[in-house]
Parts: structure tokens; sequence; C-alpha cells
């Protein structure tokens, strides 16, 4: 045979067997076998491919994320056992910010947008085959912080309609506001805005009402305190 076969395959030079276990990758090429008695020769090209190995048993640990916005998350490096891996991919693409590291496989980043809980398929690949793992991602958002109501002490009179009251916030945008206890009679809380509004119907003692504002990272709370007086006499 001219070229010699692959390493670790070989040519019986009585049967013109071709057998044995490749030991190295190889690309696919052509070799020429030669049959030969007193007569003569004849020929025949007989083409061969070693591939490696695929890979198998890949794992990320965790295979779970929850990340916050703006927050570089730990860089989660993969283990894979079978054949090296030369190539990586991920689909769909991951949560804008994060990255898989072609080379090792490796997610990291810093998550620039709030994204829900979605899976992720992650291939490893040579030329042998492929195998793949799943990570299963959610990106929350910055939770709110420091919310104030100015004034945030509110002296009214009944079926006298109050100035809308606006909070402000930090951190990440709200995405739902709640109030407890339940405001007095005829006021109201936006659950968008968070703006206390409406015209009391009934006298209320001053008491104090707490105000949360939330996202999908998290909540922050700041207390409003309300009296609603009776109407002068007239």
């Amino acid at each position: 045979v001219s070229p010699s076969l692959p390493a670790g395959l070989s040519l019986s030079s009585s049967t013109g067997a071709i057998s044995g276990t490749p030991t190295a990758i190889t690309s696919s090429a052509t070799y020429t076998v030669t049959a030969s008695n007193t007569g003569g020769t004849s020929t025949v090209d007989v083409t061969i491919v070693v591939n490696d190995v695929a890979p198998s048993s890949l794992t990320f640990s965790p295979n779970a994320f929850t990340l916050t916005k703006g927050t570089a998350m730990t860089t989660v490096t993969p283990s894979v056992s079978g054949g090296p891996v030369t190539s990586w991919s991920v689909s769909p693409s991951l949560p804008a910010g994060l990255s898989l590291d072609t080379s090792t496989g490796a997610i990291s980043g810093t998550p620039t947008a709030v994204t829900s809980s979605a899976s992720y398929t992650i291939t490893a690949s040579n030329t042998g085959g492929s195998t793949t793992a799943s990570v299963t991602i959610a990106v929350n958002d910055i939770a709110p912080s420091s919310i104030t109501y100015s004034p945030s002490s509110l002296s009214l009179v009944k079926n006298t309609a109050m100035t809308a009251v606006t909070p402000t916030s930090s951190g990440g945008a709200v995405t739902s506001w709640s109030v407890s206890p339940s405001l007095p009679s005829g006021l109201s809380i936006d659950s968008s805005t968070g703006a206390i509004s409406g015209t009391p119907t009934a006298t209320s003692s001053s008491a104090t009402y707490t105000v949360t504002a939330s996202n999908s990272g998290g909540s922050a709370t700041a207390t409003v305190t309300i009296l609603v007086n009776d109407e002068a006499p007239s």
C-alpha cells in the first residue's frame, strides 16, 4: 500500500486485508493498494478518514442562573469527557451582555437587559460528533431603592380632592406598586406610577401606610402618613 496507512492500521501482505485500531486523527486521504503475482499487478484506491472520539457527558455546574442586570456573573466553565472539543456553540443566542467562549465553552459577561427565564442549548463538537447540555438563565432588573413621597405626611379634608402625590425612586424601573393597609375611603394608588390621589369620602384618624415598589429584582418600601379631617361647619 502507498502511502503508509494511518497509524495503527496495517495491510496483510498475504491477503490484502486492512485492519487495526487507528491511534491518531487523520484527514481524508487516498491509499493505493497493489496486488502482485508473477504475471503482473493490479491496483485499487481506498479512501480512509480517522475522526476523533466524540465529546460526551457535557455538564455545567450550576446549570441554572438567576442574574442581575448590570452585575457581572461568575464565569462558569463546563466539564466534558470523550474526545477534545474543537468548537462550541449555543442556541438561541445568550442574553445581551453574556457570551460563550468558543474555545473553552465558558459562559461569562455582564447582562445588560432584563430577560425572562429561558433554556439555552450548548453544543460541544469535534470531528467525531457532538454532545449537548442545557442551561437556564434569567436576568432580573436591579431592585428599586430610595422610594420617596414629597410630602410624606398628608392632612386631607373629607369630600375635597387631594393634590396627587407621585413618588420618586432610584435603582431599577418599578413594575408594580402596592399599599398596605388599604388607603382611606376614596383614595387610591396608581399601580403603574405609585401616585396617590382621589377625594376622601370619610374622616380617618392619622395612620401610616406602607407603599411597596417592586420589579423582578426585588422591592423597596416607603411610608406615608394620612389624616382625613371632617369638613368645617358652614
